[in-house]
């Protein structure tokens, strides 16, 4: 009876702790320190010695005894070892500390990820845009390549800023962590072998990349350029930016010098004025102005509210609850009818307020959810939430429900959903999910990952693209979008310019371009910079221009 009562307590132990290994996660820690009490209790009681009446004098049954319970410490101590470097190895590994300049990687930490040298980041293609130098004493260093796109990579600080961009998103694919084998990594990590992290191929094509930058200059601002079909982001730019290469550090001999020079550039980039750190294709959040009209004509197309050739009257002006809405973009001042279709073309607010106060507060924040709005976009860099509005209850008033419905109120939007925007309406109403990164390597290029075009969500039904497509091609054929049309193509677009609280206000544009049929999307925004349609859609155009040219269509 004695032995069986050990076996089934030496079994529920060792379940125990498979439970904790297993099902328990590593945020669940007071619920481990309580299976390790259990399986204690049921160690020793497993491992109790029994004596025969008489048996043994009492110094050796109390030396079996405390034997008995040393054993069972040894063995739960070595479960909890284990436990902390399978279990808790990722919390650790990610631990921070707190700095006056911000929370950094535990030095630590660092100084275990400098035996690995980093993997690659790499434009479509193969050409680096962040490069691991091994030195001749078999330490490396960071380098970063072309500046038009080092920056989507980010900064690798682990000493003083930590870590940014794809260098934090991917960090663990960098250092050879995750993405491989896991059994392998485990292993490699618990008997400390020497590896080299995995590489990440982007999308981006560096001409495209290159051009992008060319075009926006010296111009606060943003681009994003994607393949409609598949979600492929070809060019992300953003202006200003910053050198990712002034703020590396890693722990070696050189560090001190490196922390000096990081801590230089930092105060550069962080004096008051300076937005250089911001990513603005996918933080940068702007009023969208009238290529948000975009959203409001779908929800009219899709719900019966209005169709392309639902006619408004423009006279001018309008008053909503005594807000008044000035119009000043018809394009002749003596017409006062005008179509749904002609209204988009033309950017004529007062039609879009009316279309706005038709739809309602909850169809038109329910379509704008459709098309993204207030949901985290899933992406290989951190986005910013787009929002529709900032307070509860804002558009159950009138006139903020009309100024919404032309692209003003509380609108804040990122380029990158805009360009989403525009994607729903060139891919028959899905919304492809978006991607940098599409393939994870080994160094010498073994296929670990491959990323597949994925639809993220379809906004609206494929009819009311098709309506939608034609309307964005109207607006450029005979509309303040004309300027985008590129001989021999298929061009579609939307200008916008959006109040920005002070100076020249935005300029916007959201376009695709193909053969046949649209291949590409492009948003552009200039910050201050006027009119959508002479700052930022020759941009959008030549950005378009410049894929269709690559692509050979």
């Amino acid at each position: 009876m004695r032995l069986f009562v050990r076996a089934v307590a030496l079994v529920a132990a060792a379940l125990v702790v498979a439970y904790g290994f297993f099902v328990l996660d590593q945020e669940q820690q007071v619920e481990w320190l309580g299976v390790v009490a259990v399986a204690f209790f049921l160690l020793v009681l497993a491992l109790w010695p029994s004596f025969p009446a008489g048996g043994g004098n009492s110094f050796e049954r109390s030396l079996t005894r405390t034997a008995s319970v040393v054993f069972a410490v040894f063995v739960l101590v070595s479960v909890q070892l284990v436990h902390l470097q399978v279990v808790d190895a990722d919390e650790i590994g990610s631990r921070t500390m707190p700095t006056a300049e911000g929370t950094v990687m535990d030095p630590r930490q660092a100084i275990v990820s400098a035996r690995v040298a980093r993997g690659r980041i790499l434009a479509a293609g193969g050409e680096p845009i962040a490069d691991t130098v091994i030195n001749p004493d078999g330490t490396w260093r960071r380098e970063y390549g072309d500046p038009a796109a080092t920056y989507l990579a980010g900064f690798y600080s682990p000493l003083a800023y930590g870590l940014s961009g794809l260098e934090q998103t991917y960090n663990a694919y960098l250092r050879g962590e995750e993405g491989g084998n896991p059994f392998t990594e485990w292993l490699d990590g618990i008997l400390h072998r020497e590896r080299r992290g995995y590489d990440l191929e982007l999308s981006i094509d560096l001409d495209l990349q290159r051009r992008a930058h060319e075009l926006l200059g010296d111009q606060s601002g943003a681009v994003v350029l994607m393949d409609a079909k598949t979600g492929a982001v070809l060019a992300m730019a953003g202006s200003p930016t910053y050198d990712p290469a002034r703020l590396y550090t890693n722990a070696g001999p050189d560090s001190d010098a490196q922390i000096q020079a990081a801590e230089a550039y930092w105060a550069e980039l962080t004096q008051p004025g300076s937005s250089a750190l911001l990513t603005r294709p996918t933080q940068g959040l702007y009023a969208p102005g009238s290529v948000f009209k975009t959203v409001t004509a779908a929800a009219a197309i899709e719900t019966g509210v209005a169709a392309p050739d639902t006619v408004y009257r423009d006279e001018g002006a309008l008053t909503v609850d005594g807000r008044v809405i000035p119009e000043e973009n018809r394009p002749d001042p003596n017409r006062v009818s005008y179509t749904l279709d002609e209204a988009y073309a033309w950017s004529l607010n007062v039609v879009y307020a009316q279309v706005g106060l038709q739809l309602g507060a909850e169809r038109l924040k329910q379509y704008a959810t459709r098309f993204g709005f207030e949901q985290e976009i899933p992406f290989d860099l951190p986005v910013a939430v787009s929002q529709i509005s900032q307070d509860e209850g804002f558009l159950n008033n009138r006139a903020a429900l009309a100024d919404t419905a032309f692209g003003q109120g509380q609108l804040f939007v990122t380029p990158l959903q805009m360009a989403l925007v525009a994607d729903a309406v060139a891919n028959g109403g899905e919304m492809m999910r978006p991607y940098l990164v599409q393939r994870v390597s080994t160094y010498d290029g073994k296929t670990l990952q491959t990323r597949s075009p994925e639809v993220w969500k379809r906004a609206i039904s494929e009819d009311t693209a098709a309506v939608l497509r034609d309307m964005m091609v109207h607006s450029v054929q005979n509309g303040w979008a004309s300027d985008a049309a590129i001989p021999g193509y298929l061009v579609g677009g939307k200008t916008g310019t959006a109040e920005a609280g002070g100076g020249e206000p935005h300029g916007w544009f959201i376009g695709f371009a193909g053969k046949q049929e649209p291949e590409y999307v492009v948003a552009v925004i200039v910050e201050h910079g006027g009119v959508g349609g002479t700052s930022a859609l020759p941009i959008g155009r030549e950005m378009l221009r410049a894929a269709l040219e690559r692509s050979g269509e």
